[in-house]
């Protein structure tokens, strides 16, 4: 690999842990290291500069990145493990749904008034509520997110020249990313959030196509596109990825 690619997720030791972080290639000239309100890391770095000069930026802002990700990691609500069981509250589109599980011939999942009703032939098997949970949330999550894209991408009034390919990948630490080749991956745990917080990311990423980094440039275009944006974010900052 030559030392001047390398955009994607890597790794930086800092004693018995590790860091991890994004790196991203813009046209500035130089490196850039923030540190998200999820406690996420992402390097912005020269085109041309070396991979392995990143990463000994990295290595050297380490102590601060770290304490940075300590500060936000307080405030990240800490949620009990799904099961799958009547009674459970899930989310969807920022409101609350009560899970109901009846036994049924039919293998479905909809929403009743309240409620989020699954049947299935397996009642009591918790792994196949899950999958079907799961894979409703996976359908509705690429619908909204399509309407979404279209809305928001009319708002560029032609600043993205080609509509971007939208994909659902699951993310660890991030709502959200896209590549130079215009294609914007969300994390389908975003469907779970209120409408205005979708359409902040989608918008987010859309400038990104724009401007590949978190420059003067880059807020200029979303506080244009979104005059609202902060207010957004801070509401998507109180949810749990």
């Amino acid at each position: 690999m030559s030392i001047l690619a390398g955009c994607g997720v890597h790794r930086v030791a800092f004693g018995k842990e590790l860091i991890e972080f994004q790196l991203r290639r813009s046209d500035r000239k130089t490196l850039a290291i923030t540190v998200a309100s999820d406690a996420s890391v992402t390097v912005t770095a020269p085109r041309r500069a070396a991979l392995n000069a990143v990463v000994a930026k990295v290595r050297r802002r380490a102590v601060w990145i770290r304490r940075q990700q300590g500060y936000f990691q307080k405030f990240l609500p800490i949620l009990p493990p799904r099961r799958y069981v009547s009674g459970e509250t899930h989310r969807f589109l920022g409101r609350q749904y009560r899970l109901k599980v009846v036994e049924s011939s039919e293998e479905e999942v909809k929403l009743k008034g309240r409620f989020l009703h699954v049947e299935t032939r397996r009642k009591r098997d918790t792994a196949r509520v899950r999958a079907l949970v799961e894979g409703w949330f996976i359908k509705r999550a690429s619908v909204a997110f399509e309407r979404s894209l279209s809305s928001c991408l009319k708002q560029f009034n032609g600043h993205v020249a080609t509509a971007p390919r939208l994909r659902l990948r699951r993310m660890r630490k991030r709502w959200g990313s896209c590549t130079q080749d215009g294609v914007i991956y969300l994390n389908p745990e975003l469907v779970k959030t209120a409408g205005t917080c979708i359409d902040y990311v989608v918008t987010h990423e859309l400038c990104h196509l724009v401007y590949p980094h978190h420059g003067r440039e880059f807020y200029q275009l979303l506080q244009r596109i979104m005059p609202d944006w902060e207010r957004r974010k801070t509401r998507l900052e109180s949810v749990a990825l």
